[in-house]
């Protein structure tokens, strides 16, 4: 029997408009379609952005902790590898779904590590999602980069007092998992004065998207789930 192949589909922040015609064309291609979701959650996202696409589809949801213990995430993922592959070495085509790109900051990295050493390279392919500060620099008509200006895209430290040389640094900052650190982070853009240019945004790409400038007003709001924060030097 003649192996089938794998594809990681980067699904971008939410909105099914924004898949890109090859993870369309991907889905409905394929035999098999995993979708990842978290033991707290109900429903998954991800399968609700796709769901004009696999209604004829064997669907097989994967459960991950919601931990950071190492060693319980190493078993899950090894674990879903080997249900992947397994899949594949019947014959099957698989599309694994992925919020987001599937290499930014996403879970899929890991799943990706095990199927390297499991199957061969030849067989696995990933296909690009828009990433959410993208997608919210777009809605807001934000320019990202010009000229030759430098960009960070980092996840949001532990100490806060690491942000302040990068702020200073770089000419675009992308702060990614603001989560209950927003109001110290508007705290520091203040004493900084870096609050003119930077754009909040959560949500994007579903329906209670959220953008604003005016990031005072965001203090004691709560509103760092599922955000983004894109902090300006200067605008052209």
């Amino acid at each position: 029997m003649k192996p089938g192949n794998f594809h990681g589909i980067g699904l971008g922040p939410g909105d099914p408009e924004l898949l890109t015609l090859k993870a369309i064309h991907v889905i409905q291609g394929a035999d098999r379609i995993f979708v990842p979701k978290s033991d707290t959650k109900e429903e998954s996202m991800a399968l609700e952005i796709v769901k004009d696409y696999v209604e004829e589809k064997k669907i097989i949801e994967q459960i991950y902790p919601m931990t950071k213990d190492k060693s319980l995430l190493n078993t899950a993922w090894r674990k879903a590898a080997e249900e992947v592959c397994t899949e594949i070495r019947n014959g099957y085509d698989v599309a694994y779904l992925t919020l987001g790109d599937p290499m930014t900051f996403s879970t899929y990295i890991y799943l990706l590590r095990y199927l390297l050493t499991m199957l061969p390279e030849h067989a696995i392919h990933t296909v690009p999602g828009i990433t959410s500060y993208n997608a919210a620099a777009c809605m807001a008509n934000y320019p990202l980069l010009t000229g030759d200006e430098r960009m960070a895209v980092i996840p949001m430290p532990k100490d806060i007092t690491e942000l302040r040389p990068i702020l200073e640094t770089f000419d675009t900052v992308v702060l990614m998992k603001v989560a209950k650190k927003l109001d110290e982070v508007i705290q520091l853009l203040e004493e900084i004065n870096l609050t003119e240019h930077a754009l909040f945004a959560s949500y994007i790409g579903q329906k209670n998207a959220y953008l604003t400038y005016d990031l005072v007003s965001l203090k004691g709001s709560g509103r760092g789930y599922m955000s983004v924060l894109i902090v300006k030097r200067k605008m052209p």
